[in-house]
């Protein structure tokens, strides 16, 4: 005789199915995403209902071979510094919307901007990359904007028809 209500049993099981309201909390990712900041030592961050990632301080990637950004790591905003240079990055697709700091994704293998910040308050580093375009460079920067040593060499007049910088253009 099975004295746990059939309404009990269905609710251990663990396969939830398509309506149920539940699937979509996305409670999986959440913890994917608790994981690998966790492993970078990245302090001081909110995960969003839309999973987006904002972070109150610096993020530093620097030197950890990464190639691109998992899937589930979508950074919106990061007060501080953002450093994801000395990789081997072919994609920024996952790096934050809004940098209050400077972004460095320098020394990688950028062939594209896309997926950089759209506004970067200070500095922005792209250089010894192997860009042959800057499309998707952020709109506005605060500061510095070094594009130097990649596949094409860029005019200051590209960079600020493309990029609203108020700082001095390094190419």
């Amino acid at each position: 005789m099975n004295l746990v209500p059939e309404s009990l049993n269905e609710a251990f099981h663990f396969e939830r199915s398509a309506s149920d309201p539940l699937k979509n909390l996305s409670v999986g990712k959440r913890v994917q995403i608790i994981k690998w900041l966790d492993s970078f030592n990245i302090k001081n961050y909110t995960i969003n209902d839309d999973l987006m990632i904002d972070v109150k301080g610096t993020v530093n990637l620097d030197y950890q071979s990464l190639t691109c950004f998992p899937s589930f790591i979508k950074f919106n905003e990061v007060s501080g510094d953002f450093y994801c240079s000395n990789n081997q990055l072919t994609s920024l697709e996952g790096c934050p919307t809004k940098v209050g700091k400077n972004f460095y994704c320098h020394n990688n293998q950028l062939i594209s901007l896309k997926g950089c910040p759209r506004t970067v308050g200070y500095d922005f580093y792209c250089y010894d990359n192997k860009l042959t375009s800057l499309e998707g460079c952020p709109t506005t920067v605060g500061g510095y904007f070094s594009c130097r040593y990649n596949n094409k060499q860029f005019s200051e007049e590209y960079v600020r028809s493309l990029c609203k910088v108020k700082g001095y253009i390094y190419i």
